[in-house]
């Protein structure tokens, strides 16, 4: 019984894995999974009750950046138009390209920031964020310090803020019938989540 459900899982998998290949042909290092205590409902029912799905590689397609996707949907149905009852996904740009296009020539990632040299020879540090309005992802001030003294953000003049985000910001398309929940930095670069409630997988398909 166990290793029919292995097998069982692996074939369910795999079809979700050659949809999911189907719908972004551009993908790279797809893979999908789903828990072995659903497998009598995912059976005996018309849609999967939840899979996750990680794609390595994908070129999205309102920026062109090459990003990972992680995926986590639930209650998809198995006809098509494939509908799908909640989606939650994480795009991940990587560090390098990350750096690469924050328009900051010394950025690194220091605590979940972007850190850059600021004033005169590079003496101060400030850590930057992301955000995320209106069509675009820029940078904000966190924290600044000048030789190791900390100076609050909020005591900064405003327009250094306005000049920073000008100099960062970035068109952003969000896949339709998703919204923006958080923007984030870590050590694997600046991730973007995105969550929706009945989304019909071709529409998702036409604008990630």
């Amino acid at each position: 019984l166990g290793g029919g459900a292995i097998t069982t899982e692996k074939v369910i998998s795999s079809n979700i894995a050659s949809r999911v290949e189907e719908q972004l042909p551009s993908a790279s290092g797809i893979s999908a999974s789903i828990p072995f205590f659903d497998l009598p409902s995912n059976i005996n029912s018309d849609s999967i009750k939840s899979v996750r799905i990680n794609i390595n590689e994908y070129k999205l397609k309102g920026s062109g950046t090459k990003s990972s996707l992680a995926i986590f949907a639930k209650n998809i149905s198995k006809s098509k138009p494939t509908q799908i009852g909640s989606l939650d996904i994480t795009t991940t740009i990587p560090v390098f390209k990350l750096l690469e296009e924050s328009g900051f020539n010394d950025a690194e990632i220091i605590d979940n920031a972007l850190q850059i040299s600021v004033g005169a020879g590079g003496v101060g540090k400030a850590l930057l964020v992301p955000e995320y309005s209106n069509g675009q992802i820029y940078f904000q001030i966190k924290s600044v310090s000048v030789m190791g003294s900390p100076i609050p953000a909020s005591s900064l003049p405003a327009d250094i803020q306005d000049q920073i985000k000008s100099r960062s910001a970035k068109d952003f398309t969000v896949p339709q019938g998703l919204k923006v929940k958080s923007v984030s930095i870590s050590s694997k670069g600046l991730s973007i989540n995105f969550q929706g409630n009945d989304v019909q997988l071709d529409g998702l398909a036409s604008s990630l």
